[in-house]
């Protein structure tokens, strides 16, 4: 698990995945907001690092020069893009990053109710009660230089 100490040193560290393969650099580091611990990084990529792309740090490992995540290289440039000029992540962003890496998010309704008729939820929307539920989770951490 990486701590807030390391995670200090990950800014602008080069992202590798389990085969080995550069990803990217770091740019962003984002905290639980429960734990007050690093959750997620945001990986600059792309043709001189215009693309920012969201990786979890749930299995990564941090050897004080390069950070090595859990998840492939294809996996990450075909996340969902997420653009952050407004600060931080919107609920339903953060909850498709959460879905597209297999992840748990929030808490689920006390009691799963049958749906009616006019309450069908499509794939890969929230119920309202889940919604209601959960808070957003991540917080971007900004260090202080």
């Amino acid at each position: 698990m990486i701590g807030q100490r390391e995670a200090l040193h990950l800014f602008g560290c080069e992202v590798f995945d389990p085969a080995g393969h550069r990803i990217g650099i770091v740019g962003q580091l984002f905290l639980d907001e429960t734990t007050e611990q690093p959750a997620w990084i945001t990986v600059q990529t792309g043709l001189f690092g215009t693309n920012e792309s969201f990786v979890p740090l749930e299995g990564a490992a941090f050897d004080g020069d390069t950070l090595t995540v859990s998840v492939l290289k294809d996996t990450v440039r075909h996340a969902p893009h997420v653009r952050l000029d407004d600060g931080d992540l919107l609920l339903e962003q953060e909850h498709a990053l959460y879905l597209y890496y297999g992840l748990e998010y929030g808490v689920a309704p006390a009691e799963p109710a049958a749906p009616d008729a006019d309450q069908v939820v499509a794939e890969g929307e929230l119920p309202q009660e889940y919604v209601e539920a959960v808070r957003l989770k991540l917080r971007r951490w900004v260090a202080a230089t």
